[in-house]
């Protein structure tokens, strides 16, 4: 077993004394939790992590994170979180993905659109789903954008989705940021994740469609559709709240892959009929 202290800060609330959580998420896994008073208004938690690996408790460790800030935020005023630390980091991906050029054109052609569904709750939880990811919040963000794409914007896709699919990451990793997309791709393949639904094993039908590829691309329909299917069958378990073989650099790559199709059709549809 694996263990990992981890420490965070949340700012917002005068806590009057010291005390003990009597639970929280993950719990057979996390122990000796303290919520102490800390400074300038700051609530300072502690606690340790102990699962498989190390990879396991930095996932664990980012929902503890969205847990305490839900809990604190019941009572505190503008609560956000200050400071998260782990005495042991996990598997992360290096570098940083492709910042797309846009024009002035590309973006009046979607402000209509924007501003006639600002007020509207719904699409305002569509928009929640492709904003920024944090590095403490990983699996949260993905969990947002994997609900938002499967259950409401896409549950059955098809070949338009797929090839919209195929041409989103071909735009977003063209170039210098092709290898990028493969390394991507090569962490879904590297998995040994079962999609609960179906009790196959997607990441092995990815990898041979990798090597079938048609045409001069590394990429087409049919590796879209196995990428789909190893990132649903990685959503499917995170909605379990089983995170075994799951590490931050898997989630973190799923995440980034769907990322492009998301914002794709959201660009292309209108919010009220997608």
């Amino acid at each position: 077993m694996e263990q990992t202290r981890f420490k965070l800060i949340i700012s917002g609330i005068k806590l009057i004394s010291d005390f003990r959580p009597l639970d929280t998420i993950h719990s057979r896994y996390v122990r000796d939790v303290q919520c102490s008073i800390g400074d300038r208004n700051t609530v300072v938690i502690t606690g340790t992590i102990c699962s498989e690996d190390q990879n396991k408790n930095f996932l664990i460790a980012e929902d503890l994170t969205i847990f305490f800030l839900r809990l604190f935020s019941l009572f505190g005023v503008n609560c956000r979180i200050e400071h998260f630390e782990l005495d042991k980091g996990g598997d992360v991906l290096w570098d940083y993905p492709p910042v797309p050029t846009i024009d002035g054109k590309m973006m009046n052609d979607q402000i209509c659109k924007v501003k006639s569904s600002f007020f509207e709750p719904q699409s305002s939880a569509r928009f929640q789903a492709i904003q920024a990811s944090t590095r403490v919040d990983v699996p949260h963000h993905f969990r947002t954008l994997a609900a938002f794409f499967f259950e409401e914007l896409c549950p059955d896709w098809d070949d338009h989705v797929l090839g919209e699919f195929v041409e989103a990451l071909l735009e977003r990793y063209e170039g210098q940021y092709e290898k990028r997309l493969l390394e991507l791709i090569d962490v879904l393949c590297d998995t040994d994740i079962t999609d609960p639904r179906t009790n196959l094993n997607p990441s092995s039908r990815l990898r041979s469609a990798m090597q079938n590829a048609s045409g001069s691309r590394f990429i087409d329909e049919n590796v879209a559709q196995c990428i789909l299917a190893c990132i649903k069958a990685i959503y499917s378990q995170m909605r379990q709240g089983n995170y075994d073989r799951l590490t931050r650099k898997l989630v973190s790559s799923a995440h980034e892959l769907l990322l492009p199709l998301v914002q794709k059709l959201l660009r292309s549809r209108t919010l009220d009929n997608t």
